[in-house]
């Protein structure tokens, strides 16, 4: 970025303007580098004898026409989402060239990312930004992990907002909802208890947590994730779609699992469609002075916060630290005395296999840790699935930790050092 660009962003800011331009190539790509995964296909059945292709069921041809389709039909789906974040009365590039198919080049994508980012209230672009400085990163490791990040974000998408996604929300979801419901009553409906929950994802949690009665605030830090903008200072997750928008029910079908060739019964099964979302939560009339949803990472976000919420739930979250004493000692600082705090999730930490700095504690230090400052009430080891393919021949399946714990009169003391 050149020396005016520079004056008038802090340096965290350019780095995050930076990676927000990553993140919006990535979607903008996804059916573009999906193609390239199509060709491969086809090009490597075309390598079959002309005896070994008789033996099949279809042609290659026949096969990678349904895949290419439903690429199309998923980024349908994400111009939809991405047409969300951006100010459309002033808006003066061409989403709808990326609708139906339409091919486009890098040089077209990149010109329509230059018009998002110049047009979104979600990220801070200065006015006297270059053209030529609005560029995504040309390393190639960045660009596929972008890729998968969101191919992995139509996954969570099944996850949170499908019917398909309802056996593992069950899983997860059910025993930190029933939990609340059972320790935490709503004695005033006008000003119920306030419940946080971290590492929200696209935001059915605390939607959850919304629908019976409880004032609800989610907290996520992955752009992916945070791909819209909400009321307020505070900012919606990637659900802003879903959950802004007055979306029906069963508005999109989705195919998320397109390119996902292996461990296969059926030749179609990586072809099932899913309908985005299961419900409406337009139909719910969500008061924003009872649900919102905090954007950054979970210890800067509340820093400054203390004895602040009633109750917390944690579904697979602890383990996205890179230091989870510091999550667990600001779990203790935003919690009341004698609030509940019910966790479900694995140990199965993200940035060990990075090359972040990172702890990787097990359970029996983690519980001793926690219980410095909560008394934990209950503890189980639950089974989980999680944004797993309902098809397909292989599946991960993880022991999770659940407990329920109550915050106790320990003030917290100390610091803990950010990685």
């Amino acid at each position: 970025m050149n020396g005016n660009s520079n004056e008038s962003l802090e340096q965290t800011e350019i780095e995050e303007l930076k990676h927000f331009i990553n993140v919006i190539y990535a979607f903008m790509s996804y059916k573009r580098d999906g193609s390239i995964d199509v060709e491969r296909i086809y090009r490597s059945f075309n390598l079959l004898s002309g005896d070994d292709k008789a033996l099949l069921v279809e042609s290659p041809a026949s096969r990678t026409i349904k895949i290419l389709k439903a690429l199309i039909k998923n980024q349908e789906f994400i111009i939809a989402i991405i047409s969300g974040i951006v100010d459309l009365e002033n808006y003066t590039g061409k989403l709808s060239n990326f609708y139906a198919g339409n091919k486009y080049t890098d040089e077209e994508v990149k010109k329509e990312l230059r018009h998002i980012i110049r047009n979104t209230p979600f990220c801070n672009c200065p006015d006297d930004l270059g053209e030529d400085e609005i560029e995504p990163t040309s390393d190639p490791l960045v660009l596929q992990r972008n890729i998968n990040w969101v191919r992995s974000t139509l996954r969570q998408f099944v996850r949170d907002w499908s019917a398909e996604g309802e056996n593992e929300r069950n899983q997860c979801f059910r025993p930190l909802l029933d939990a609340l419901q059972r320790r935490v009553p709503i004695n005033d409906p006008d000003n119920p208890p306030l419940i946080l929950c971290p590492g929200s994802g696209l935001g059915r949690l605390p939607f959850e947590v919304l629908r019976l009665g409880y004032s609800s605030q989610g907290n996520e830090f992955s752009y992916f994730m945070l791909i819209g903008i909400c009321l307020g200072d505070q900012i919606f997750v990637g659900s802003h779609f879903v959950i802004n928008h007055s979306i029906k029910p069963k508005a999109f079908k989705i195919y998320p699992y397109c390119l996902d060739t292996s461990n296969r019964i059926s030749k179609e099964d990586h072809l099932k469609e899913v309908d985005i979302p299961d419900v409406s939560p337009a139909e719910f009339k969500i008061d924003s002075q009872k649900f919102s949803i905090c954007a950054g990472e979970f210890i800067e976000a509340y820093e400054g916060f203390s004895d602040h919420f009633d109750g917390i739930l944690t579904s697979f979250f602890l383990d996205t630290a890179k230091n989870i004493i510091a999550y667990i000692r600001t779990i203790a600082r935003l919690t009341k005395k004698g609030a509940l705090w019910a966790n479900m999730g694995p140990l199965l930490y993200h940035y060990a296999d990075l090359t972040h700095n990172s702890i990787e504690l097990p359970w029996e230090e983690v519980r001793t840790i926690i219980s410095k400052w909560f008394t934990i009430d209950s503890f189980d080891v639950k089974e989980a699935y999680y944004t797993s393919n309902s098809l397909s021949m292989m599946k991960t399946q993880y022991k999770c930790i659940y407990f329920e714990a109550t915050r106790n009169e320990v003030p917290v003391s100390g610091e803990s050092n950010t990685f």
